[in-house]
């Protein structure tokens, strides 16, 4: 049997995941993690990063070490893991909450961000049991859509949609050259060859622009 396992909740990585393993009784077992946090750092230095990239240092960010320790416990069992760029359709991601919320946005406008539609997540997963074992036992996958955007720029394309027509351009508190945090570019070329898997949905300002 093969389990595929979404990973929402951080602090519930490590403990689902060790029960899952304790039970034996899957014949493959797919972790998909969701980019909810900065797995591989800030973007300084290195800006450019692939599955086989260096994480942040664990030992200064315990959200990132849970997420750390439960992918290395499904690979070391024989599993694979799927990092998932930051999910989003129409009405979920964080340009709904930027945009509904009404609040000044307090990270830097020019800060970068992985994206990902949720039917291109479910394709990843598919292509990964597909695969099967000769492909992606062991192994760390990195999917995205390869068109990251900035925040300003997210909300700008989501602001072309019929849904947010009534939405202004939210403010943005911090100033990104200062902060100089603006956040990694995934390369996922090798994980979309050996899943031979590719996004339909080319970037998130072509999603937004097909709902106008």
């Amino acid at each position: 049997m093969s389990l595929c396992l979404l990973a929402v909740d951080p602090c519930k990585y490590l403990k689902t995941c060790s029960s899952l393993l304790l039970l034996g009784s899957y014949s493959s077992l797919l972790l998909c993690v969701c980019s909810l946090f900065s797995r591989y750092g800030s973007g300084d230095g290195e800006r450019v990063v692939t599955e086989n990239s260096p994480t942040a240092d664990i030992t200064n960010n315990p959200r990132v070490a849970r997420l750390v320790q439960a992918e290395a416990a499904v690979l070391e069992a024989g599993g694979c893991c799927l990092r998932l760029a930051g999910l989003y359709n129409l009405q979920r991601g964080a340009h709904n909450f930027w945009i509904t919320s009404g609040k000044p946005i307090g990270t830097p406008k020019d800060g970068l961000i992985n994206l990902l539609h949720y039917d291109d997540a479910a394709g990843a997963c598919l292509a990964a049991l597909r695969s099967g074992p000769k492909v992606c036992t062991g192994k760390t996958f990195l999917i995205s859509d390869s068109n990251p955007l900035s925040r300003y720029e997210i909300c700008q394309s989501a602001l072309q949609a019929k849904a947010y027509q009534d939405y202004n351009m939210p403010t943005f508190t911090e100033d990104g050259e200062q902060k100089m945090d603006l956040g990694k570019v995934y390369d996922g070329t090798r994980s979309n060859e050996a899943l031979n898997w590719a996004p339909k949905t080319k970037s998130f300002d072509d999603f937004m622009k097909n709902n106008a």
